[in-house]
C-alpha cells in the first residue's frame, strides 16, 4: 500500500458514511500519485475509500483538487445519515473489528448463529452502518463462504441438497463501475429425456444474443435440476437460484442490485414461477413462450419489480395464452388508476405459435433497470411453504394463501395481515431513524411503539441468512397477529 499510494491513512470520524460505492474510480494525490479505489462516503474533511477489502478514511486535502471535486459531487449523491453525527471511530477500533469479522466469518456458520460476540462494537454503529456492511461483506466473502462456494463455482454447478444445476458462464463487454449484472438464463424442454433438456441448455447458452454496447454483464446459462415437467418451477429449485446468486456475488464481482432473470418455455415457467416469488432479489425479470402457474405465480408480488412476458397469439397448448391474458389482467387490476406500482407488460405477438418470438435481444431493454432493494411499500402474498424472506420482510412460517400488505413513512408502518400469525420485520438506517421511536400498526391496531438499537450481530446474521449486502440489516423486530 505505501509504495502504490503513500497517503497518510488517518481514521477520523467517519460521519455520515454511505458505502455508494461498489464504483471503482481513479483518485489522485496532491503529489500526483493515482490509485484506483472504490467511494464510500465524504465529509468537509475527509474521504472514506475502499481498495482490495481494505477501508481507508483520507484527509480530503491530501487529494489533488479535481479528486477533491470528484469526493464533493459524489457525496451530494448519499443519502443523508440519520444522524447529525457518526459516533468516533479509531483506526485502532476499525483493525479490531476487521479481525472480529474475520473470525466470525472464518468457519461455517447456520443461518441462525446469532454473532453475540460482535456485540461490543455496536455502539460504534450509529451513523457508519454502511461502513460496517462494507467491511462484513468483505469478510464474508474472503471467509468459509468463499472457501465452500469456490469448488463449485470452478466446476460451473450450483447445488442445493440434493439437487445440482451446471451452468456455463460468458463475458459480454467489460465489467461496468459497481460490478457485473448478472443474467440468470434458463432453457426450454422439460418433461423431457436428458439428451433433449441438454440440447435445449446447448441452445440457450447463445439464443439470447450480446448487448456490450449496453454495458458489461455475465450471461449464465443455467441448466435445470432435474428432466421434469415442473424443473424450473417446484420447490427445490427457489432455494437453487438463491444459493445459485450468493455464489455468484461471492465468486464475482457481480452488483447485488443488478441480477435479471430469463427464459423461454420451459425457463419462461420458471421466470413466471420464481420472479414473483422471489421479486426482491431481481432488478427485472422476463418470460416467453410461457404462462403462470396456478397458485405459484401471484402478479401481487410484482408492486416494485419490471416483469415482462411474451406469448404468441397462436400459444394454446396447455391453456397457455388463456392464462397470460388473464395475469394481465389481474395486474391492471392491481395497478388501478396509479401509473407507478405494478411495472409489468404483456408482449402479444400476432402470429406467432410457441417458438421463434422476436424476443432474442429483449436483454437490451432489461439491462438498465436496478433493483428496488428497500421499496416504501410492499405486498406479498406467499404461494408455497419455502421463501421466507421479501426484501426487510420476513415471515417464518409460509404456507398458501397468506398475505402480506406493508407501507412505511419514516418510522411509521401500517401492516395488513391475512391468514398469518407472526411476521418479522428487518431495519436500519436506510429505513428509519433511531433517534425515535418504531410504530407499527398491524391491521389497524397500533402493535408495538417502541425506540430500536442497531446490532452488528443482526447485520451479520442477516447477511449470512441472505448472502446479499444490500439484504443485511441492523434490527429485527418480532411481532405477532394478536399483539
Amino acid at each position: 500500500m505505501k509504495n502504490r499510494f503513500p497517503f497518510v491513512l488517518c481514521l477520523l470520524l467517519l460521519t455520515f458514511s454511505i458505502v455508494r460505492a461498489s464504483e471503482e474510480r481513479e483518485w489522485i494525490n496532491s503529489e500526483g500519485k493515482t490509485i484506483r479505489a472504490k467511494f464510500v462516503s465524504a465529509n468537509t474533511q475527509t474521504v472514506t475509500l475502499s481498495m482490495k477489502g481494505k477501508v481507508y478514511v483520507l484527509k480530503l486535502s491530501s487529494l489533488s483538487a479535481p479528486s477533491q471535486t470528484l469526493a464533493s459531487e459524489l457525496a451530494k449523491t448519499q443519502p443523508a445519515s440519520r444522524y447529525v453525527k457518526a459516533r468516533p471511530f479509531s483506526k485502532t477500533q476499525q483493525k479490531a473489528v476487521e479481525q472480529a469479522l474475520a473470525a466470525s466469518f472464518s468457519v461455517i456458520r447456520k443461518d441462525d448463529y446469532e454473532f453475540a460476540e460482535l456485540s461490543e462494537f455496536d455502539a460504534l454503529l450509529p451513523g457508519n452502518e454502511e461502513v460496517f456492511r462494507s467491511l462484513a461483506w468483505n469478510a464474508y466473502r474472503k471467509g468459509a463462504a468463499l472457501d465452500e462456494m469456490q469448488p463449485d463455482h470452478k466446476a460451473g454447478k450450483v447445488v442445493s441438497g440434493e439437487y445440482v444445476s451446471p451452468y456455463v458462464v460468458r463475458q459480454v463487454g467489460k465489467m461496468p463501475e459497481g460490478g457485473w449484472p448478472l443474467v440468470i438464463a434458463m432453457h426450454g424442454g422439460g418433461n423431457a429425456p436428458k439428451q433433449v433438456n441438454d440440447s435445449q441448455w446447448r441452445i440457450m447458452q447463445r439464443y439470447y444474443k450480446d448487448h456490450p454496447g449496453d454495458g458489461g454483464y455475465l450471461y449464465l446459462a443455467l441448466r435445470a435440476p432435474t428432466d421434469a415437467w415442473n424443473g424450473f418451477y417446484t420447490g427445490y429449485v427457489y432455494p437453487l437460484v438463491a444459493r445459485l446468486i450468493r455464489q455468484m456475488l461471492v465468486c464475482e464481482e457481480v452488483n447485488p442490485d443488478k441480477v435479471f432473470l430469463i427464459g423461454y418455455s420451459h425457463g419462461g415457467y420458471g421466470a413466471f414461477a420464481i420472479g414473483p416469488k422471489m421479486a426482491d432479489r431481481f432488478a427485472a425479470v422476463h418470460s416467453s413462450a410461457a404462462a403462470p402457474t396456478d397458485g405459484q405465480s401471484s402478479p401481487k408480488n410484482l408492486l416494485n419489480t419490471p416483469f415482462t412476458f411474451m406469448i404468441g397469439e397462436r400459444d394454446l397448448a396447455f391453456g397457455r395464452l388463456k392464462r397470460c391474458l388473464a395475469f394481465d389482467q389481474a395486474v391492471k387490476d392491481l395497478r388501478g388508476e396509479s401509473k407507478d406500482a405494478y411495472p409489468v407488460r404483456m408482449f402479444l405477438k400476432k402470429g406467432f405459435g410457441h417458438g421463434g418470438l422476436p424476443d432474442r435481444d429483449h436483454l437490451s431493454t432489461m439491462l438498465p433497470a436496478v433493483r428496488n432493494t428497500i421499496p416504501e411499500s410492499l405486498v406479498w402474498e406467499s404461494t408455497d411453504s419455502v421463501v421466507r424472506r421479501f426484501s426487510w420482510l420476513e415471515n417464518p412460517e409460509p404456507s398458501k394463501k397468506q398475505l402480506v400488505e406493508a407501507t412505511r413513512k419514516g418510522n411509521r408502518f401500517e401492516i395488513k395481515l391475512t391468514g398469518i400469525e407472526s411476521l418479522n420485520l428487518y431495519l436500519d438506517e436506510r429505513i428509519v431513524d433511531y433517534r425515535k421511536p418504531v410504530v407499527i400498526e398491524v391491521n389497524g391496531k397500533v402493535a408495538l411503539e417502541r425506540p430500536l438499537s442497531p446490532s452488528l450481530s443482526v447485520l451479520c446474521r442477516t447477511l449470512l441468512e441472505r448472502g446479499d449486502p444490500k439484504l443485511a440489516f441492523t434490527s429485527k423486530i418480532t411481532f405477532s397477529e394478536d399483539l
